[in-house]
């Protein structure tokens, strides 16, 4: 099975071939959705391979204490 190698309209570009809204079909307003899904979606983080370690997390040092807050002053 080949796949498509054809890039998607922006939803920009899609509106500006169709026309205006009122005139849409139900097939247009689904293709239409699906733009606008896809133009939000974020890709995923890339999993660390087999060879790739992520760096282990630091554990507060107990000897420091806490991070000083800063408190507002008392009126």
């Amino acid at each position: 099975m080949e796949v498509s190698r054809v890039a998607s309209p922006t939803p920009a570009q899609f509106r500006a071939v169709h026309g205006d809204m009122d005139r849409w079909q139900a097939v247009d307003f689904e293709v239409y959705e699906h733009l606008v899904e896809n133009e939000y979606v974020v890709a995923p983080r890339p999993r660390p391979g087999a060879g790739d370690r992520l760096p282990p997390r630091k554990a507060a040092d107990p000897a420091s204490g806490p991070a000083p807050r800063e408190t507002p002053p008392l009126d």
